[in-house]
């Protein structure tokens, strides 16, 4: 039976990308959906308040210690280190049950990975979760939830392209 990881950041590319590999390797294979954590940065953590909807003023995801006097800027507290992972994580779990609806299914494995705060974290962390998983083949959307992608593929298909151990099937829309 093959095993296959979908890379699942919540853009309707990855979700195309994994019921296109439904398509291709059917409901019997193995699927192990995988969503990789960023590190806290507050890029992120402003993600988290203005796309996901987080209500109120400074949430404890934007939090920092640059709030209080005396403190360092931009330096999270541990309060929205948890607020962003928290949010992060429903994100991605709402992500995953909608990708494996719309690819018709019933059973799949759930991953959620952390990155590191270090230069192609997230490909690195999806690459980790393939040799972790002993998958057969990774699948991923090309331009996922990055807009500041190389021209042809996104960054992190990119990166995974070159650096995984098992064929990797990039899924590009259109």
């Amino acid at each position: 039976m093959t095993k296959v990881l979908a890379a699942i950041d919540g853009s309707e590319h990855a979700a195309n990308a994994l019921r296109r590999a439904a398509e291709l390797f059917g409901p019997t294979a193995e699927y192990v959906l995988v969503s990789v954590i960023p590190p806290w940065s507050a890029a992120v953590s402003l993600a988290v308040e203005n796309e996901l909807r987080v209500p109120g003023g400074i949430s404890p995801a934007a939090a920092t210690h640059g709030t209080t006097p005396n403190a360092t800027p931009l330096t999270p507290t541990a309060e929205s280190v948890k607020a962003t992972d928290d949010a992060l994580v429903d994100y991605y779990r709402t992500a995953q049950q909608q990708a494996r609806a719309t690819a018709g299914l019933s059973s799949v494995t759930h991953v959620f990975g952390s990155a590191t705060p270090q230069k192609r974290r997230i490909g690195h962390a999806i690459c980790e979760a393939a040799t972790e998983h002993d998958v057969d083949v990774i699948v991923t959307g090309s331009h996922g939830s990055s807009h500041t992608g190389e021209l042809m593929l996104g960054s992190v298909s990119q990166y995974v392209l070159h650096h995984a151990g098992v064929p990797v099937m990039v899924v590009r829309d259109g």
